[in-house]
């Protein structure tokens, strides 16, 4: 498995956070959003971090996973026509879905059809889940599709109660994501 690839498809660095406000958790996922924030990936006796830059749509995903200091590592984007990741030495990668490319790539499958749900605090729809909650009922756990969703801080955007940090597992696997800016989109609720 190229060094590259693993180092840009994992990406958030890890730190400390204080308690977030208490804010209600949507009942539905925003269906668009803009996202910046942090990624650390383990995998087996690999690690890396850095930031990631996330453009979700209900039909697109755009992902830029950056090193520490800012360079571009991968590009991920999930369209109608499927996906497509670009390295960082600039070689282009296509698969059906992003599970089936980083497998491909990878080893492991980077869940982003869950993700996109997950991130924001809800499970995905049509797929069997387990969820433990706060007094909030914010969820502090969701299990679902093989992966364990841990939810530790939160913070409040435009109203909302969204996951300020999270950390994914599966298998081998442990992604931490830490969301330091949110932009919903009005109306995309």
């Amino acid at each position: 498995m190229p060094a590259s690839i693993f180092f840009v498809l994992g990406l958030f660095g890890c730190a400390a956070l204080p308690p977030a406000a208490v804010a209600p958790v949507a009942s539905q996922a925003p269906r668009v959003f803009d996202l910046a924030g942090r990624i650390a990936v383990k995998y087996r006796d690999q690690s890396s971090s850095g930031s990631l830059r996330w453009r979700h749509r209900p039909d697109q995903d755009d992902i830029t996973l950056l090193s520490p200091l800012g360079q571009t590592v991968t590009q991920i984007t999930r369209g109608a026509d499927g996906v497509t990741l670009i390295d960082q030495a600039h070689k282009i990668h296509r698969a059906a879905d992003t599970e089936t490319l980083t497998q491909e790539l990878l080893g492991w499958r980077l869940p982003l059809s869950g993700l996109g749900y997950w991130v924001v605090g809800q499970p995905a729809p049509s797929l069997p889940y387990q969820a433990e909650r706060d007094a909030q009922q914010r969820p502090t756990q969701l299990v679902q599709d093989g992966w364990r969703v841990n939810y530790s801080t939160w913070q409040t955007v435009d109203g909302q109660g969204l996951p300020r940090t999270m950390t994914l597992q599966r298998d081998d696997l442990e992604i931490r994501l830490v969301m330091d800016q949110w932009t919903l989109k009005a109306g995309a609720q």
